[in-house]
């Protein structure tokens, strides 16, 4: 339970670290007004990215929407893009930790013998009676 907490904790941080700087990069290259630009990294350095996508139209800053929205598609991307390669090196380590598994347990069991001991020493015929 803490693992998927800890998950969503990661991702989140990744997604909005990334959609704040994608938005501070972008809005003067979007054709705002001064005005309006400056409305919006006044509301983005309060709120981020997410805070100026979801002003209602008309208000100051909201001319920003759609870098915004650009902005948080990207952070988002990357946060994705990061659980992929997590997802990729779980499943090759247990991929690398389940390769002699398998075999160990079909080459007893094909041979017919005995389990041996915990310490590595076939048991005592002796004692089993």
């Amino acid at each position: 339970m803490a693992g998927t907490a800890l998950v969503a904790v990661v991702v989140t941080a990744v997604a909005l670290s990334g959609a704040g700087s994608a938005f501070t990069a972008k809005p003067a290259g979007a054709d705002l007004t001064a005005g309006q630009l400056a409305a919006a990294r006044e509301i983005a350095s309060a709120g981020g990215p997410i805070a100026v996508n979801s002003l209602p139209p008309g208000a100051p800053g909201s001319a920003a929407h759609g870098v915004a929205l650009d902005a948080l598609g990207s952070g988002f991307g990357t946060a994705y893009l990061v659980c992929a390669v997590a997802a990729v090196v779980a499943a090759a380590l247990t991929a690398f930790g389940m390769i002699g598994l398998g075999r160990s347990h079909a080459g007893d069991e094909e041979s017919g013998a005995a389990p041996s001991a915990a310490d590595g020493r076939a048991p005592d015929p002796a004692a089993a009676r």
